[in-house]
């Protein structure tokens, strides 16, 4: 028998709850007699089938086994599922948390699919999905698996690099998935879990927030992701104060899986010696394109209240950089005069905009970033699942922190008057944009003639300069919004490897989804051979200096196809990737590219 089946569930006839598992074997040989005449060979389909069950669809009715062999359907069995295991865990009612490092969830008295997509971060139909569920009823102690994300799997995407990117384990994809081995097929769709009270996990990994009650009738409370000691107050119905004085807590600063006590009523007061109350807080993680301002502005407050409370000396901000944010008044909170007594909420500019789908983006991910909701972004779309490609484009309908809100970017035209000899494509790459966009602005074709002293109007680009994680890394730039325009076609930059830190020149010399490029000389063919160890389509880590900025860019080295420098040593060009370029051959953005741009922008 094969030590490592194939299979998949379907479901049987359109009948609402039973299933039959479809097993897809390799070895021919056992089966040259009819199977079901061999009762060894029955008996193994049958104890393999059962098995599978019992890890991968514990809560499912699977009726039937269908045996494949070389793409033939060989035969058909009974299955009669052994539900024991399932009888012994609903019986034990008392036990309310899984195992350190299990993929399941235990459902708890009061569990419903709409609480639990609330706490792990997640959608009623993601957790349907995950766990083939044909309706929202659940019961006490049933087992389901928490999905973070759904993976297309492409070239490259080995379990291990998954789990790393995931944050989980290879064993949880396996188990989530129903893998046998760590082979996986491009285009497979992959469920990666949640692992359930994960040590050091950072994210929503355990069961529902614990709480429980100790002697003397506090209660104790597990920090997830979002916590804050404000939230935690009103959630229980006691102070900011008293949770840090019960806890004997320096600052408000929580970490996710720290326990907290929570005081009884009138326990635990602020101290009667304290002068001013202080001020509610929020934690808030620095986006691209944000500044304190900008910052300020959305949650009501100043510029010099940020610096304060975050012990800021400049007022540049990383990606990724976490923010306290005041939202009361506090007696370090300079007085500005006329503001109103009282509270007013300041309402963050709305607009509908289009954004591109990055790596381990979810629909809720994206949802709450800018503030709108799931089925409002899926209404927008038409889509008809959660389930979402990188490079995808959404449109945010109504929604903050949009790129015109934050990008820092801007477009203004200059007019160029036609002289003998011009043509769209040399003007193209005389101003450094796309010949597309040079044709739209003027409302010509590519079967457009120009006539001398026409006047054309000329897209002129300014892009902002983004904020860099360290001095080591780059500046992460769209590549159709952004990157094409600081590194245009004819343009010249300096490339580093970020592992190796050797250096070489080379120049743009063609490319729209990516940049196509070349290197000047013999001696930067010579030097990138070395990074690379000859020619290579591994993609590798750069920084592309131009214009004095220093972009996060990925690049492979394997020329191929049409040259325009020559006497460089190398025959054809190579290819350079930025923010979300894509492949020529299919228009798709290349995910091993996308890895080693965030490496270069400090984002992994």
């Amino acid at each position: 028998m094969d030590n490592n089946p194939r299979f998949k569930l379907e479901r049987m006839n359109n009948q609402k709850d039973e299933y039959k598992i479809v097993l897809y074997l390799d070895n021919l040989s056992e089966f040259s007699n009819e199977l079901g005449t061999i009762p060894r060979e029955r008996k193994d389909v049958i104890t393999i089938a059962k098995q599978i069950v019992k890890v991968n669809y514990p809560n499912l009715k699977v009726k039937m086994v269908k045996v494949i062999i070389g793409g033939i359907a060989v035969t058909t069995l009974p299955l009669v599922s052994d539900n024991s295991h399932r009888v012994q865990a609903e019986e034990r009612t008392n036990s309310t948390i899984t195992q350190d490092g299990s993929v399941y969830y235990q459902v708890l008295p009061g569990d419903t699919l709409w609480n639990l997509s609330k706490k792990f971060n997640t959608t009623i139909d993601q957790i349907k999905r995950a766990n083939h569920l044909t309706s929202d009823i659940l019961r006490l102690n049933q087992q389901l698996i928490i999905p973070k994300a759904f993976h297309t799997v492409e070239t490259g995407d080995y379990l291990t690099v998954l789990a790393k990117e995931y944050g989980t384990t290879v064993h949880a994809i396996k188990t989530a998935n129903g893998l046998t081995s760590d082979s996986t097929r491009l285009g497979q769709i992959l469920t990666i879990p949640i692992v359930m009270n994960a040590p050091g996990s950072n994210s929503a990994s355990s069961t529902s927030p614990p709480i429980a009650t100790n002697k003397s009738q506090q209660t104790t409370y597990t920090v997830v992701p979002g916590d804050t000691l404000s939230h935690i107050g009103k959630r229980f119905g006691t102070t900011v104060e008293a949770l840090r004085s019960t806890n004997q807590l320096t600052s408000d600063l929580l970490r996710v899986g720290q326990t907290i006590t929570i005081p009884k009523s009138g326990i635990s007061t602020p101290k009667s010696d304290t002068k001013t109350t202080g001020p509610e807080t929020s934690r808030y993680t620095v986006v691209s394109g944000d500044n304190l301002s900008t910052i300020a502005k959305r949650f009501g407050t100043t510029v010099d209240v940020l610096r304060k409370t975050n012990n800021l000396t400049t007022d540049l901000l990383r990606i990724g950089q976490i923010l306290t944010i005041s939202t009361g008044t506090a007696a370090t909170q300079e007085p500005v005069q006329k503001k109103p007594t009282t509270p007013s909420v300041t309402e963050q500019a709305r607009s509908t905009f289009t954004y591109k789908v990055r790596s381990g983006e979810s629909l809720s991910v994206i949802a709450k970033r800018f503030g709108v909701t799931v089925d409002a972004i899926r209404s927008a779309n038409r889509l008809k699942s959660n389930v979402l490609q990188i490079g995808q484009a959404l449109k945010i309908p109504n929604g903050i922190n949009g790129p015109t809100n934050t990008s820092g970017n801007s477009v203004t035209y200059k007019t160029h008057k036609v002289v003998s000899g011009d043509n769209i494509w040399d003007l193209s790459v005389r101003y450094g944009i796309p010949q597309t966009e040079l044709l739209k602005a003027n409302k010509l074709t590519l079967s457009s003639r120009l006539s001398i002293g026409q006047k054309l109007k000329i897209p002129v680009h300014k892009i902002g300069v983004k904020e860099v994680v360290s001095a080591k890394h780059g500046e992460y730039l769209d590549w159709f919004s952004e990157a094409q325009y600081v590194f245009p076609i004819g343009k010249t930059a300096k490339v580093t490897d970020l592992s190796t830190g050797k250096s070489f020149s080379i120049k743009r010399t063609i490319g729209s989804g990516h940049a196509d490029c070349e290197t000047l000389t013999v001696n930067d063919s010579k030097i990138a051979k070395s990074v690379w160890g000859g020619y290579s389509w591994i993609p590798r880590a750069i920084l592309v200096e131009v214009n004095g900025r220093k972009l996060a860019g990925s690049m492979t080295f394997y020329p191929h196809e049409r040259e325009y420098i020559a006497g460089n040593g190398i025959t054809g060009h190579f290819d350079v990737y930025f923010g979300d370029s894509i492949r020529h051959k299919d228009g798709l953005p290349d995910r091993s590219h996308q890895v080693q741009v965030a490496r270069a922008a400090g984002l992994r």
